[in-house]
């Protein structure tokens, strides 16, 4: 590994659900970063490059305000985090899907000190990341089906995730479908974080939002602490 995860509630910011929400993408950032989450990803696959391209340039001027930001991680697209560096951004990391480039090129042209993450939720994805020596973390999901990504596979629900988290060496976030009331049962499963798309983007009060996940996931830490 060259990189760690930051713990916790872990935004995937989708510029798309943002905007149908009435927000400005950017503004989102801000409340995610105020709330105290540990990551931010960027996502906009209705968008061209140079779209994606602008708004991570944008997002990472925005976390320049603050002290110990999220990290920031790009979906997808390994150019778009080179072309964003070029141009002064701070990028921390990629996050990529069985259809992206393989994590061991991205390693190769990131470096190390990038944080990488891969999505893998069936028993040989999680296998194969795990034997390239070069990923940080495991994406594990759809845990629930989710409007924001209708191509995604077939929900493993939470002893699917807890099944990944079983097999892996490397710490696994959830995603798909999750909400505040999550937390404790993701905890449970064994995720060292919980990554959310409209549980905050298309939320009425983004801020808000995101800061009962921070509230809720410190409970569910405390929770298990406690039982241990």
């Amino acid at each position: 590994m060259s990189a760690a995860l930051p713990p916790g509630p872990y935004l995937v910011l989708d510029a798309g659900v943002c905007e149908q929400a009435g927000h400005d993408p950017l503004d989102v950032v801000d409340a995610a970063a105020h709330a105290g989450l540990g990551v931010v990803q960027l996502r906009a696959k209705d968008r061209d490059v140079r779209a994606l391209l602008d708004l991570t340039v944008a997002a990472a001027g925005r976390l320049t305000r603050f002290v110990g930001p999220p990290a920031l991680v790009v979906d997808d697209r390994v150019d778009v985090v080179l072309a964003a560096r070029r141009r002064g951004a701070r990028v921390d990391g990629v996050h990529l899907g069985q259809s992206d480039l393989p994590a061991v090129d991205a390693r190769r042209l990131l470096g190390v000190g990038t944080l990488i993450g891969v999505s893998a939720a069936r028993d040989e994805d999680v296998d194969a990341a795990l034997r390239t020596g070069v990923v940080d973390y495991l994406g594990a999901g759809p845990v629930r089906a989710t409007p924001t990504k209708p191509d995604a596979a077939d929900p493993i629900g939470l002893d699917g995730l807890a099944e990944v988290a079983r097999r892996s060496t490397l710490p696994v976030v959830a995603i798909g479908g999750l909400t505040v009331e999550d937390a404790e049962p993701v905890r449970l499963a064994g995720a060292v974080g919980m990554a959310v798309v409209s549980a905050v983007c298309a939320h009425a009060a983004p801020y808000a939002a995101a800061t009962e996940l921070v509230a809720a996931w410190a409970r569910a830490r405390s929770h298990a602490a406690s039982a241990s």
